[in-house]
């Protein structure tokens, strides 16, 4: 991980989980690096993550400038919320891609074990990431909350960015077994969601419940062609299932999810921020209560 700030260390943090793709066959493994993940990877993440990105100090309005930043890299193909060590072998028009150590949950703690050793007491944390990052944001999150519990004092918050999670109508079930398989979510996510595996869109309703006071969120285009792509969803349908999604969490009873969903195709929003808005809402000014904790927090559309 890496923890970055103008001067000194501030009690408001940012815990970034970085993207980078999925693996739970030879088919999909491809396109995702196993690591390993050293200053070099460093050096050309941050040119890569850190101009006009949401952990840009100088963007305009970034509601998160004046947090402690930390960065959470990611070479375990399991969406930072896997305990297994699996090999793939070749499939029909995939070749094998080895052996691959999907140690992402025990990263996420690590992490948070370097946070609670050489940073100051937070007063404020928002778990935040895109892609496969916004998807281990949502699945970590609980134990980045056990951390710092609501008697702590410490405020936690959820971003999820291009991480979306529908329920079994819109998400095939074959995907979401593939994933309990081959990353062993029976060990990492059904302690806290014991129906996530015949429907992991529970895990929202889980949250919600458990965290009444905490801000979840979720941003996302209504076009996504990388998402679209890993869950087998043409355009329409995705964006059917993400309207679904919407009010259904929006009618959450503790009402502390909400959504924003912008027109402009894309994927990953938090890596260029400034760029979207959902109607008349940027996306920079509808980040604010998520960074604060308080205010006017309601789901923003097209």
């Amino acid at each position: 991980m890496r923890a970055r700030r103008t001067s000194g260390w501030g009690p408001e943090v940012l815990l970034f989980l970085n993207g980078g793709g999925a693996c739970w066959n030879s088919c999909y493994c491809g396109g995702v690096s196993p690591g390993p993940f050293g200053a070099a990877e460093l050096a050309v993440g941050q040119a890569q993550l850190l101009p006009g990105t949401i952990l840009d100090r100088k963007v305009a309005r970034n509601p998160f400038a004046g947090f402690t930043m930390v960065f959470v890299p990611y070479c375990t193909g399991d969406v930072h919320a896997g305990d297994a060590v699996q090999s793939y072998p070749a499939r029909v028009g995939c070749p094998s891609v080895g052996t691959w150590r999907h140690f992402g949950r025990r990263n996420v703690e690590a992490v948070l074990d370097w946070i609670g050793a050489n940073l100051p007491r937070p007063t404020r944390i928002v778990v935040a990431g895109s892609s496969a990052g916004g998807f281990g944001a949502l699945l970590g999150y609980d134990v980045v909350r056990k951390r710092w519990p609501e008697a702590s004092a410490v405020t936690v918050g959820l971003l999820d960015d291009s991480g979306p999670i529908f329920p079994p109508t819109a998400l095939d079930p074959s995907l979401t077994n593939a994933w309990w398989d081959s990353w062993a979510l029976d060990s990492t996510v059904t302690p806290l969601c014991p129906g996530c595996k015949s429907d992991l869109s529970q895990i929202w309703s889980v949250l919600s419940g458990k965290y009444p006071r905490d801000l979840i969120s979720l941003v996302s285009s209504t076009d996504d062609p990388t998402i679209e792509g890993y869950f087998g969803l043409p355009p329409m349908s995705f964006a059917t299932a993400l309207d679904a999604l919407s009010t259904q969490l929006d009618n959450l009873p503790s009402r502390n999810v909400a959504t924003f969903r912008t027109s402009t195709r894309g994927h990953a929003l938090l890596l260029s921020p400034a760029s979207y808005r959902a109607g008349s809402t940027t996306l920079l000014d509808w980040l604010d209560p998520i960074a604060v904790g308080t205010g006017a927090f309601a789901s923003a559309a097209p």
